[in-house]
């Protein structure tokens, strides 16, 4: 059993090499330019924090048939038939994030970084705007406000401010930049470091803030 993790490997490394003879079968560039960034990757280290070094078992799961799969919802309450199989893989997911992080409850799907800013945007949009203008209005949902009352909502929404870190000090293209949608939704302002200390300004942040 000792030697079980080299075996995979050694089957994984054998299998990304059929991989590239496919690919290359029909379009050799892609296949040098594959091997190529597995050279570069292998070179030199890049510390972007929306980039990751996966295993070949890991690549090589990413790329089957479920790469065909568009499975909307959770395990078990998905929007279209035919998810048994995605149910499965996200219910071992969440079984080794519990197990990783020794939590009781996990909930494991596929999202990039920008995804999971703009939820969380969202969230707070839904709940800071959206929910007191339905209540105020006596609406259980934005499906039975009035155009005119839709309207009101939509331009409150745009209304709204956001502070992101700005991207010289490490900050990110959805703290509301106007090349991500995140910039089109709010009105946005940055805050950076200290120039001698490096370290962020807080009262200089509360007064921008203010």
């Amino acid at each position: 059993m000792a030697d079980a993790p080299n075996d995979v490997a050694s089957l994984a490394s054998s299998a990304y090499q059929q991989a590239l003879e496919v690919i290359a079968s029909v379009e050799p560039r892609i296949a040098d330019a594959t091997r190529q960034e597995l050279v570069d990757q292998r070179g030199s280290l890049k510390l972007i924090a929306s980039e990751n070094y996966a295993s070949l078992p890991v690549l090589m799961t990413m790329g089957t048939w479920f790469s065909d799969k568009y499975a909307e919802g959770t395990v078990g309450h998905r929007f279209y038939a035919g998810c048994q199989n995605v149910d499965t893989v996200e219910s071992v997911a969440a079984e080794h994030a519990r197990a990783l992080f020794g939590a009781e409850y996990a909930y494991v799907q596929p999202h990039s970084g920008i995804d999971a800013n703009l939820v969380a945007y969202w969230s707070i949009l839904a709940h800071r705007v959206e929910s007191p203008a339905l209540e105020r209005l006596g609406a259980k949902n934005v499906n039975e406000l009035s155009e005119s009352d839709w309207e009101t909502l939509r331009k409150s929404f745009a209304e709204q401010r956001v502070m992101g870190m700005s991207l010289d000090v490490g900050g990110h293209l959805t703290h509301g930049f106007r090349p991500n949608i995140s910039g089109k939704m709010f009105h946005q302002r940055s805050y950076g470091t200290h120039p001698e200390t490096q370290l962020i300004d807080y009262d200089k942040l509360l007064a921008d803030a203010r």
